[in-house]
């Protein structure tokens, strides 16, 4: 991982460090339109293949199809993806389909036995080097071995999960970030926040991820408000790229549980950028959940600033209000109704939510009741 403020300007070098010769870079409209791809393409020079900058959101397997297609077409040995987790999942779908032989990637996709265990096939080995330069502070893609892929034609979307899928490299250079718009800085910078503290709250939490989300959370309550009032000050872009990166860490050694459940749920009902339901749906969840890790609450609210307090519920009760607070100031929507959600749907998404298969990671049973409880405070 090459980190800092002209990071990018080491991309060949990296790529050369990696053994590889020829690449194809991966991006949206978004990079493509703006100096993003042309610094990508200066720092690679001729070892530049190609670019394809048509990634979609929510990685469609068409998609992936075509880019693997590519890949051989233009005998390439390495792809460089630039975006946020769309596009690095792009990149991990190319690796995927040709590490199945370019054929169908359902058996290598996750699946949960009765007791909602992860089951996979293990992935051949891959021949396509990645190096992931992510342009927002949300997916963490970048430094997890997971990958989400959406098949239209099925209306589904395959998971996948394998240590295969963590990119070879990874720049973290905050002026590829620094173009993000406020509603997608705040976004995707909200679902690093919901990571960290459902990391925390896991009944898998564990020291070492404990750590790295505190302290992510502590570099992500500091400087997301900074990035949004100046989107260019490259010194929180790169703190919040960090805590970013910190939080997946967390997230892949703990697990996360119930907002992003819901966020399955509500963000596919509504076709959401995670983050919105996430920021709506976190502080009532930690006045649910943190009571369950007793005294580590006082970890969480003095991450947040928060002034000391004698009773641990009270310091968890305290750090959900300090999170309302910063969600408040975000240019973001504040209640699931104004994103379009009835309220006569509440009990559905509830009992759509138990069956999800992140709500192993809770550290206490939650029912449908309970769930719809949740959601319709924040209706």
């Amino acid at each position: 991982m090459l980190l800092g403020q002209g990071a990018m300007s080491q991309l060949g070098t990296l790529l050369d460090d990696l053994g590889a010769r020829r690449a194809l870079v991966l991006c949206g409209k978004t990079v493509a339109s703006g100096a993003l791809l042309t610094m990508t393409q200066a720092a690679l020079g001729n070892r530049c293949a190609s670019v394809f900058d048509r990634v979609g959101s929510h990685t469609p397997l068409s998609m992936v199809e075509e880019i693997a297609a590519i890949t051989k077409a233009s005998n390439v040995d390495a792809v460089i993806t630039v975006g946020g987790g769309s596009a690095i999942d792009a990149g991990k779908g190319a690796i995927l389909l040709r590490a199945a032989g370019g054929t169908n990637l359902d058996p290598y996709a996750v699946r949960y036995d009765d007791n909602r265990r992860m089951n996979q096939r293990a992935l051949p080995k891959a021949d396509l080097v990645h190096i992931a330069i992510p342009t927002t502070s949300g997916s963490a893609s970048e430094v997890m071995p997971t990958a989400g892929i959406r098949d239209v034609a099925a209306r589904k979307k395959l998971l996948f999960w394998d240590d295969a899928l963590i990119p070879d490299g990874v720049i973290l250079d905050p002026v590829m970030a620094a173009s993000t718009n406020t509603f997608l800085s705040a976004a995707s910078g909200m679902t690093a926040v919901a990571r960290c503290i459902e990391s925390l709250f896991s009944i898998d939490r564990n020291p070492i991820a404990e750590g790295l989300a505190l302290h992510a959370l502590r570099l992500l309550n500091r400087n997301l408000p900074i990035v949004i009032a100046r989107p260019g000050d490259l010194s929180a872009r790169y703190e919040c790229q960090a805590a970013c990166s910190m939080s997946g860490v967390a997230a892949i050694n703990s697990m996360v549980s119930i907002v992003h459940a819901l966020g399955h749920v509500v963000g596919g009902k509504f076709g959401l950028q995670h983050g919105v339901s996430h920021s709506i749906l976190l502080a009532p969840a930690m006045r649910r959940m943190l009571p369950a890790i007793g005294h580590a609450q006082h970890l969480v609210l003095q991450a947040l600033g928060g002034t000391p307090v004698a009773d641990a519920d009270t310091a968890g009760l305290a750090a959900a209000d300090r999170i309302e607070a910063l969600v408040a100031a975000l240019p973001l929507k504040q209640r699931l109704r104004d994103i379009g959600l009835q309220e006569s749907e509440l009990a559905d998404i509830a009992e759509q939510t138990t069956h999800d298969y992140m709500m192993i990671n809770l550290p206490r049973p939650m029912d449908a009741p309970e769930i719809e409880a949740l959601v319709r405070s924040v209706w």
